[in-house]
């Protein structure tokens, strides 16, 4: 069988969507390629089951912070609930996406797609032609090929588990292997996160990382650096993980070592299509360097980040410029990053490590949360904040802010980069008090 689009999205995530429909609101026939459940990884895998699972979790982390402050008892997590809620969020996620797609007369084909062309694809047993093609394949999890490798579960295995396990081994140093391990150390699970490298989290600031790494460990979750698996062993009483010097039982091991991008077997050769182990290669405007025909956004790109907002941008992106031809740049500035840990750690712009490296003039302030009242009134610890300031401009060139409410703080500091706003916007402006916006007149 055959058909011809002209669009087809590989891919059926939130890099998709955006792009699916403003092209078929154009008048453009649309296709979506998708082997697996509609939305992709952040609705039935990744962030909403994430934060679903982490609001119990939040509300037990306050109650020990509390404790003696004039609150007694403690609320219990009950895992099988939260597992029962959680699905209240992702198992509706797929068929209101297909029946939205059906409405918009937009066709989806459930298979694997292939390139056969540079403008033609395989999906299952339909061979398809297409004027333009966007891949928002996404990513996946790491590969590893050390002996007992085949024992790792994946972020979507634990996000999934109805019982939680009593001993529980994150191999990773980022954001999956510290967002689980806070989620599962807080809901009774003895938690460990081994990391190859000599830091963890390693794309944020490094003072903000180094409080959050001091502050997990305090917790009772033992964070191992320079600890790469060499292997894991099945054996009577659970599974045994060895690194240099040392081994760790476990009941489950988890794989929170990276994602990287999906685009394994998708023919690029046969659509001279360049990537890179990073991602696939695109302009400005987000098309293909090698071939004119074919755009990508989301996961799958060589491109800073891999986040849900930003592949929802490049979307849109992608969309106008595959309609008008090239007229829209990509815009990334003002992005924020969020770490949804116990408290959470957000950081939008430029690390001081990226302004020395890069020799950009910039003005440091550093700020004790912990100390301030909409902190210290929760009992919470640690707390902490630092912001760098062009001199010259009194521009944002970066902030890091880690403590309650930092997910919600950065999106106003991303707001004021994005819109160009100097810091005196944010020094300056009247904020409710004793709210923890206030304080940001004192970061900055």
């Amino acid at each position: 069988m055959a058909s011809s689009y002209d669009l087809v999205i590989i891919g059926g995530g939130p890099a998709c969507g955006p792009a699916a429909r403003r092209c078929r609101e154009a008048g453009w026939s649309v296709a979506i390629i998708e082997s697996g459940l509609l939305g992709g990884v952040c609705p039935h895998t990744g962030c909403n089951p994430k934060k679903a699972l982490m609001g119990p979790a939040e509300a037990v982390s306050m109650a020990r912070h509390l404790a003696g402050k004039g609150l007694t008892g403690e609320p219990h997590p009950d895992w099988p609930a939260m597992a029962a809620f959680t699905r209240t969020f992702t198992e509706p996620v797929a068929p209101w996406l297909a029946e939205h797609y059906r409405k918009a007369d937009i066709d989806v084909l459930h298979a694997r797609a292939t390139f056969t062309g540079p403008r033609t694809l395989q999906a299952g047993n339909t061979s398809i032609a297409a004027k333009k093609i966007l891949i928002a394949a996404g990513a996946t999890h790491q590969r590893f090929d050390f002996p007992g490798a085949e024992y790792l579960h994946t972020s979507d295995d634990f996000l999934a588990l109805e019982k939680l396990p009593p001993r529980i081994v994150f191999v990773g140093g980022g954001f999956v292997a510290f967002e689980l391990a806070h989620l599962a150390h807080i809901c009774g699970a003895r938690a460990t996160i081994l990391t190859h490298g000599d830091t963890a989290l390693r794309r944020f600031d490094t003072d903000a990382a180094t409080r959050l790494v001091e502050a997990t460990r305090a917790m009772g979750i033992a964070v191992h650096v320079n600890a790469p698996v060499t292997r894991i062993d099945q054996e009577p009483h659970g599974l045994c993980l060895s690194a240099p010097g040392f081994d760790i039982a476990a009941d489950m091991t988890v794989n929170a070592a990276g994602r990287p991008p999906q685009i394994r077997n998708l023919g690029l050769d046969l659509a001279n299509v360049a990537a890179s182990p990073a991602g696939i290669s695109v302009n400005e405007f987000l098309q293909s360097t090698t071939n004119p025909d074919v755009y990508a956004a989301g996961d799958c790109l060589d491109a800073p980040f891999a986040l849900t907002p930003t592949a929802d941008l490049e979307s849109k992106v992608a969309a106008e410029n595959m309609l008008h031809g090239n007229t829209t740049l990509i815009n990334r500035t003002g992005t924020p990053s969020v770490l949804f840990t116990q408290p959470p750690l957000a950081m939008v712009g430029l690390t001081e490590a990226d302004c020395l490296a890069k020799n950009i003039p910039f003005t440091k302030k550093e700020y004790d949360l912990a100390d301030a009242f909409p902190w210290k009134r929760l009992g919470e610890h640690p707390g902490y904040s630092k912001t760098l300031v062009d001199p010259g401009t009194d521009h944002i060139l970066g902030a890091h802010i880690l403590g309650h409410a930092a997910d919600e703080l950065i999106n106003t500091v991303a707001l004021a980069m994005r819109q160009g706003l100097p810091a005196k916007a944010l020094r300056e402006a009247i904020w409710a008090y004793p709210t923890c916006g206030y304080y940001l007149r004192n970061m900055f």
